[in-house]
Order: structure tokens, then C-alpha cells, then sequence
């Protein structure tokens, strides 16, 4: 059985690693033979047992799985062949196509009994540095992701234009986009990848986080001024404010992804001055669940990216195991342990991009807009499972969000931001009023409101 998927890259079921062994162990013996002998029979013959394989393989419901490595194989010897056949040579025709279609047939069967977790775990039971598995596994996601992309932009300009046909000049915007897209989010998971895997800096200290006359500068433009902030180290505080104001950037300033312009901040007890390197900046007691779920992916199953940080802190691999059970089990995700994270939905995949961070049990947890996307069940189940998690470890929390109906209870104080300025700091109860909300352009003033 396979996904719903119609070139699905993932099994539903995991094969024993001894399957995916004798299977491509076979496949390489015949196609050695079939390449070193010059015979059009043994080649025909070994195309007629190849398609007998792949009927028997349909028939258990075993989907054919399209690997790009197999069409450009066969593209390759397609364009070879017809290179040949300008030649007039029937028999030079013939036992090249011969070959051809039985390279192709054994690859295509391969692809029925060997899916990438398979392939994976053959690899790394071989010996192969788990850096180069590890960089296959992160191309092979984004892969799919950037094809799931150009598919979703693909249909959106067929709805625009009310054909199935697109014209010549569409595919250019069309996959230019697409592949920014894709850098995008190989940046930011390039940026996630840093924070799961920096190491803690333990000083003793009663605040999470200290800033003094801070400004952010990105692109040569001031995004945030003068900020003065202090936190304690297990405080739960709420950062409003419209679009753009300012709050991405404060999260990402207080990761370490952004360093201060100018004045000084001070977080978890460690100094960070203006000229600190991205090195110095990191801190792996801090973590940071972006807005988009998509950027947190780094291995291509679930399991697997949970377990991502543990592994590269050199947490032993029964343990880091043992801990993203728990916190899948927690957050109510363990049935989606062998899920590929491409097949997550959105709500899903915003749990496991949660569960990456929890499970590396953080002294800060910064939260950006942690239930945007989410319907209302979602997002109070989200809101509980973070309350939760917080308790036990007992870090501190900044929840950034413009949406003011899924707010958590706990926090008793409240940051405003607009223009890149914070404009209020003080108690929530007195932040979130009417008047307040208004002036940080939360809210919309009656007077206003009547004169529209």
C-alpha cells in the first residue's frame, strides 16, 4: 500500500531493510549483465522477466514510484537510442532497444519495492557519512516541496485564465516564482537548521532577556528603535501588533538570526554586542517557531526531523528516540511518526515544527503568530499544548501574534509595537484596552469608524 500520492517517494509501510537489500542488489546484477553482454535475446529476456515482476508488483497493489533518477536514466538512453537509429542499422536498433527497455522495466520494479526511508537506512547501515545522507534526505524534501509549488501555481493560473492550457509566456513568472519560493525556504530552514543545532551556553542569571537602547537594521533600513525590554526567566509575554510593525523582527533579533545595530541585549545571562558574529549569537537553550512550518523541515519524515536536533547535540540515538516519542506523544503527533513531512497538512505540520523545538527543551521559546492559518479548534488545541510544555520545562514564553482571539491566558503582560517602535509595556489588562489598541492599530476608533 502507498499514499494517495501517484509517484509517492514514501511507502505507507516501512519494507525490512533485507527487501530494499536483495531487491537492489538484483536489479544491479541484471542490469551489469544486461549492459556487459551484446545480445538482443538475453536483453528481450531480461525485459520479459522484468515486466513480469512489475505486473505481479501492480497486482498486489504495489503503485509504480517514478524516482527522478530513473527518467533521467531513461531520457539518457532514449536520446542514445535515437542517435543509433540514425545510423540505419537494424541490428544496432534492435539490441539497443533492447537493452533499453530492460533497464527501464528493472528500474521502474525497483521503484515498487524500495521507497527513500528504505534507501535511507540501507545507506547509512553501509557506512555512508550521515552528512551526505543527511543533505540527500533535506534536497529530496524541498524537492517535492518546490513540485507541490509549481503544481499549486500552476492550477491557480488555470483558474485565472479559464483554461487548462497555459500559454508560452506563463511557464517564465510561473516557475521563476516558484524557485524563489524554494530558496526562501531553504534559507529559512538553512536559519533553523543553525538554531536547533547550536549548542546551550549555561550562565546562571534571573533574566531570560535584557535590552538596552537596541535597534535592528536590515538592508541598510531600521526595522526596530530603541527598544528597552526586560524579561524574566520564567515569564510569559504577549508582543502585539499589526503587520510589519515589528514583530518577526524582535523574535528573530532575540534567536540570534539578527544582531543588534546598536545599543546591547543580554539574553539567558550571555552579552551580545553590535559586532557579535552569527556564532556568538546562537544560543541552543533558544527556539524559534517561524510563521511558515514549511522552513522548519529538515529530514524528510517525521520522526526523523524531530529527532533532527537531539542527534546533532550528540544525544545518543536511542535516547533522542526515546524523547521525540514523548513529545510527539504529548502533542498528539506519534501517528504521524513515518508520516513523509511533505503529506503533513498545515495544521500538522505546525506541530511538528513544535515538537522539533520542544523536544530540545528551551529556556526561551519564541512563538511568531504560532496560530496563524489554524480554524479555532486548532489553534486553542495549539495554545494548550504550548501552556502545557512551558509549565513543565518552566521557560519563559514570547508569544507574538496580531490575532487577538487566540490568545493564551497566561501572559500578565504586554508589549505593542507599530512603526517599528514599542509603544506600550506594561499590564495586559491595561495593553489590550480599547484605547491602547487603537493607537497601536489593533483596533479601529469609533469616531473614525463613523466618519468612514
Amino acid at each position: 500500500m502507498h499514499f494517495h500520492a501517484e509517484h509517492s517517494l514514501f511507502f505507507e509501510r516501512r519494507q525490512p531493510l533485507w527487501v530494499a537489500a536483495s531487491s537492489i542488489a538484483l536489479t544491479c546484477g541484471v542490469l551489469i549483465v544486461n549492459a556487459s553482454a551484446r545480445s538482443s535475446t538475453l536483453s528481450m529476456i531480461g525485459a520479459g522477466m522484468g515486466a513480469t515482476l512489475l505486473l505481479f508488483a501492480h497486482a498486489r497493489g504495489q503503485r509504480r514510484m517514478a524516482p527522478a533518477l530513473a527518467w533521467a536514466v531513461a531520457v539518457v538512453l532514449l536520446a542514445v537510442l535515437g542517435g543509433v537509429a540514425l545510423s540505419f542499422n537494424p541490428d544496432v536498433i534492435l539490441e539497443t532497444s533492447a537493452r533499453v527497455l530492460c533497464g527501464v522495466t528493472w528500474v521502474l520494479w525497483l521503484g515498487t519495492q524500495v521507497d527513500w526511508a528504505a534507501l535511507r537506512q540501507l545507506l547509512l547501515s553501509l557506512r555512508v557519512p550521515e552528512s551526505v545522507v543527511a543533505g540527500l534526505d533535506h534536497a529530496l524534501m524541498h524537492g517535492v516541496l518546490t513540485q507541490r509549488e509549481w503544481v499549486q501555481r500552476r492550477d491557480a493560473a488555470r483558474l485565472r485564465l479559464g483554461s487548462s492550457r497555459l500559454p508560452l509566456a506563463t511557464w517564465g513568472p510561473l516557475l521563476g516564482e516558484g524557485a524563489l519560493h524554494a530558496f526562501a525556504r531553504l534559507e529559512g530552514a538553512e536559519e533553523n537548521a543553525l538554531l536547533r543545532s547550536a549548542p546551550g551556553k549555561e550562565v546562571e542569571t534571573q533574566l531570560s532577556v535584557h535590552l538596552d537602547g537596541v535597534a535592528v537594521q536590515r538592508g541598510g533600513q531600521r526595522v526596530l528603535e530603541r527598544l528597552e525590554l526586560r524579561l524574566g526567566r520564567t515569564e510569559w509575554l504577549l508582543v502585539c501588533g499589526p503587520s510589519g510593525a515589528g514583530k518577526s523582527s524582535l523574535l528573530r533579533l532575540l534567536a540570534g538570526l539578527e544582531g543588534p545595530a546598536q545599543g546591547t541585549m543580554t539574553r539567558l545571562g550571555n552579552r551580545i554586542s553590535p559586532d557579535a558574529p552569527l556564532s556568538a549569537r546562537l544560543d541552543g537553550r533558544v527556539a524559534l517557531l517561524s510563521q511558515n512550518p514549511e522552513h522548519h523541515f529538515i529530514a524528510s519524515t517525521v520522526a526523523e526531523d524531530i529527532s533532527w536536533g537531539l542527534l546533532r547535540r550528540g544525544v545518543e540515538a536511542g535516547e533522542a528516540e526515546r524523547r521525540s516519542r514523548e513529545v510527539a506523544s504529548a502533542l498528539r503527533i506519534n501517528n504521524l511518526l513515518e508520516r513523509p513531512c511533505h503529506q503533513l497538512s498545515f495544521g500538522e505540520q505546525r506541530r511538528v515544527a513544535l515538537a522539533g523545538l520542544l523536544v530540545l527543551e528551551p529556556a526561551l521559546l519564541l512563538l511568531d503568530e504560532p496560530t496563524a492559518g489554524l480554524d479555532p479548534v486548532a489553534a486553542d488545541e495549539l495554545r494548550t499544548l504550548v501552556e502545557r510544555s512551558v509549565r513543565d520545562t518552566g521557560a519563559a514564553c514570547i508569544w507574538a501574534t496580531h490575532d487577538l482571539h487566540a490568545l493564551p491566558p497566561q501572559p500578565a503582560r504586554v508589549i505593542l509595537l507599530r512603526d517599528q517602535r514599542l509603544i506600550f509595556d506594561g499590564a495586559t489588562t491595561e495593553g489590550l484596552s480599547k484605547p491602547w489598541l487603537v493607537r497601536a492599530g489593533l483596533a479601529v476608533d469609533q469616531g473614525e469608524e463613523k466618519a468612514c
